[in-house]
């Protein structure tokens, strides 16, 4: 299941997942781009994943579009959800959604089912 509540994105570890951000004041320029991070719960400084997405048309909203793999971020959690801190980044200056007023954003991660055991 995913969902994103308040900013705070929810997702079951390898879920393939879109997150889509919308620029509600102008439009995405062609050349612009942004930069997706996921940290360490409690340190913006230790980035565990990140991923860039160019824009190639003007547009007021952008897809962030992460995979399985992308999302299975760790060791594989057996009944506890993982929670780390998450920024988007318009052009290497901009921060649109992360650490604000109300405190970081979360990323959190539900645990997924494993493969093997009885077929």
């Amino acid at each position: 299941m995913f969902k994103i509540e308040d900013k705070n994105i929810y997702c079951n570890r390898g879920d393939a997942i879109s997150i889509i951000v919308a620029n509600n004041s102008d439009y995405f320029k062609t050349g612009d781009y942004l930069k997706f991070y996921i940290c360490s719960n409690g340190d913006y400084t230790d980035v565990l994943f990140s991923k860039r997405v160019d824009i190639e048309e003007n547009t007021v909203e952008v897809k962030i579009n992460l995979t399985s793999e992308e999302t299975r971020l760790g060791d594989s959690l057996k009944k506890e959800s993982r929670v780390y801190w998450y920024e988007i980044e318009l052009n290497g200056d901009t921060t649109l959604v992360g650490y604000d007023k109300d405190g970081p954003k979360l990323f959190t991660l539900w645990p997924e089912a494993q493969e093997g055991g009885n077929n």
